[in-house]
Formats: structure tokens, sequence, C-alpha cells
């Protein structure tokens, strides 16, 4: 993977960059890491090493995993404003700007509210949610969050192609050689992402069936790519079914393009679910619905498969 990968795609940044706390070491340091585990790899590239945030539940127990299975890992990518902000800060942008951890305690806590999606849900989906979660407790996913660099433009391009296949091979090799309580095989891997991490992840996903059993994408910025993408899952679908998922809110920009990639997906016969929420594209949607959708669809629609622990 080359510098080029760094070369920007012109897509006007949505929202402007939040401000970065002040950095205290490998992650952040605030009241929510009593509910999870921030774990930094380092991960080589062509163009040097890059860290990478694994983050996953903190049990109880003290177990890294629960008992007598593995967490399904979903790589999430983040926005434009990440990209833009370098890797030294960006592969930080869900745990300190999108706020994962309060997500994820949030859906540990078994009942989310209004004030969990910021506001952004209707009543309906909130006690679809909920009702969801009395039946089937949230069990956990790992969320890794490596760097993406400023990369889209049309679909097939080189850079997308090469960061697709580093997070194909060497970085999901890399995560299950250092954790061996996550998931091990395809069927507990899925891909997701917000807005330009949302199209990467759309296209990376469809084009490596054989690493990700789930593909999502929120808010994806995709306009003109919707009948692609479609292509590219039928033909994924074909040869490793996937469940895909995707994710627009009332007041994106994006929505239209994500409607017409539903009917695109649909056209092909391509099952997909499409969720629409109210709020805007920007950061209080990735603190709220974007984090919590992001956990929910994983631990959902991946494997947690089960390890011999003798």
């Amino acid at each position: 993977m080359r510098a080029r990968l760094q070369l920007g795609l012109g897509l006007a940044a949505i929202a402007a960059v939040a401000a970065w706390p002040p950095e205290r070491g490998d992650a952040q340091t605030d009241e929510q890491e009593e509910f999870v585990h921030y774990r930094r790899l380092t991960v080589a590239t062509s163009f040097g090493e890059r860290n990478v945030l694994v983050t996953y539940p903190r049990r109880r127990d003290r177990r890294e995993h629960p008992p007598g299975e593995r967490y399904p890992v979903v790589i999430a990518l983040h926005g434009q404003a990440e990209a833009l902000a370098g890797p030294r800060r960006g592969h930080l942008g869900w745990s300190f700007l999108y706020r994962l951890p309060t997500a994820m305690s949030a859906v540990l806590r078994g009942r989310l509210t209004r004030a969990d999606y910021q506001g952004h849900v209707r009543d309906e989906h909130l006690a679809y949610v909920n009702a969801t979660l009395r039946a089937r407790p949230f069990r956990g996913v790992a969320v890794v969050t490596p760097y993406m660099p400023n990369i889209g433009g049309p679909l097939g391009s080189e850079a997308v192609a090469e960061y697709g296949d580093w997070l194909a091979g060497p970085l999901l090799a890399a995560v299950r050689e250092r954790f061996p309580g996550l998931a091990q095989t395809r069927e507990g891997v899925g891909i997701d992402g917000v807005s330009l991490g949302g199209r990467v992840a759309l296209e990376v996903g469809f084009r490596h069936p054989e690493a990700f059993g789930a593909v999502g994408g929120m808010q994806p910025a995709i306009r003109g790519l919707e009948d692609g993408l479609a292509d590219l899952s039928r033909d994924a679908g074909r040869s490793r079914p996937q469940r895909v998922r995707v994710l627009s809110s009332a007041a994106d920009p994006f929505l239209w393009a994500t409607r017409r990639l539903s009917s695109a997906l649909r056209d092909r016969q391509v099952p997909h679910t499409l969720t629409v929420v109210p709020g805007p594209h920007d950061y209080e949607f990735n603190r709220g619905p974007g984090s919590l959708e992001l956990l929910l669809h994983a631990d959902a629609a991946l494997v947690h498969e089960p390890v011999d622990e003798d």
C-alpha cells in the first residue's frame, strides 16, 4: 500500500472536526473505561506501522471473552474528518469523538433510552430495539478501529483496493494472532463504517466475502455508486452470502443515495435491511444511532464462535 492512499477524495466534509481531547496515552481515560477494554495493536503497512485500537466489553469476571465463546469482530471505519486528522488521531475517532464506550455501556445495560440515541430515534424503533434486547440480550462484540486515509472516488480505485486488501489480510491476521478470544472465521467478522467510512466499508466488504460475513454502511457517501455496489453485493452473495445492512437518517444528504442502493439491492434479490432514523449527518448521529446500531447489528449478524478452553 503506497503513500498515494493519503490523497484526498475531494468530498466536502459534512461536519466540522470536533475538538480532540488532550492526548493521554493509548486511548480515552474517563469513567467509561469501567465498561470496556482498550487494546492497542501495531500493524505493519507498506508505508510504515499503524496503530489500531481494539475495544471490547470489560467483564466482571475479568475474562477476556465470554465462557465458551469468542467475541465477534467488526472493523469500524471512521468519517472523512478523522481521515484528515491523520493516523495518529484518526484511529481513535470511534472512541473519543463517537463515544463508542458510552454506547457499549448502554447496550450492556439491556435497555436503551431516547437519550442514548441523542434523541434521534422514533418511538416504534426504540420499542423494537428494547424488545429485541429483552428477548436476546447483547452478548458483546470487539470493535477494531484502524486509521482510514482520505480515499474513495469511483468503484475499483487502486487506493480502496489496496486498503481493502490490507484490512481483509494483514490487519485481520494480526488481530487473530494477538487476540485468541476474538473471532477466527469470516462468519464472526464484519465491516462497517460511517459517511466516507461507510462508502469504503461497503465496497471492501463486498469485494472480500471470504473475509466478512456481515457488511454495513451508515450514512454512506455513495452518490453515483449505488448500482455498482449492488452488483458487487450480488456477485459476493453468489459465492459467500453476507448479512447486509444500511442505515441513514432523515437529514442525511446521502439519504436518497442510500435508498437507491436499497432499491438496487432489492432488484438484484440481495437480502438486506434499511433503517432510517431521525437526525443530521454529524457527530450527534455518530454518538447516538451510529455507535448503537453498529454494536447491535454486529452482535446479531455475526456468529459467536465456540472456543475450547480445555
